[in-house]
């Protein structure tokens, strides 16, 4: 006994629209080009952030060290007060993306449900 095959892709497009999802035919959010774009961008500000505020924290710690003659400690409080400066950044950033993400999503849910909305209607004239 043979198992029945699955309906050909044409015959499965004429069916009853409020049983199928468009969630799969339509990426949002990080899934979709643009946002594999953002992943990369978020990650590089990230970096260059953190990079930018240790480094210049270390340098500054160590300019000062060298005018007060404290050697390491201006260094090390420096070099820490800079990653903890850039991890703050970097974490407002982060949130900042996320939050811009969701609109972007729920302003698509949104545009998705008019047009389903206006489809049904025009399937009832």
């Amino acid at each position: 006994m043979s198992t029945p095959s699955p309906a050909p892709k044409s015959e499965r497009e004429f069916g009853d629209p409020r049983l199928e999802s468009d969630v799969a035919d339509a990426p949002q959010g990080l899934t979709t080009i643009g946002g594999k774009g953002m992943y990369l961008t978020l990650f590089s500000q990230i970096g260059v952030m953190l990079l930018v505020t240790t480094l210049g924290g270390a340098l500054g710690g160590d300019w000062l060290d060298g005018k007060l003659g404290s050697r390491p400690f201006g260094l090390v409080f420096g070099f820490i007060g800079g990653f903890l400066v850039g991890s703050v950044g970097s974490a407002r950033l982060v949130r900042r993306v996320l939050a811009t993400l969701d609109l972007l999503d729920s302003a698509e849910a949104a545009r998705r449900q008019r047009a389903r909305i206006d489809a049904e209607r025009g399937r009832a004239k």
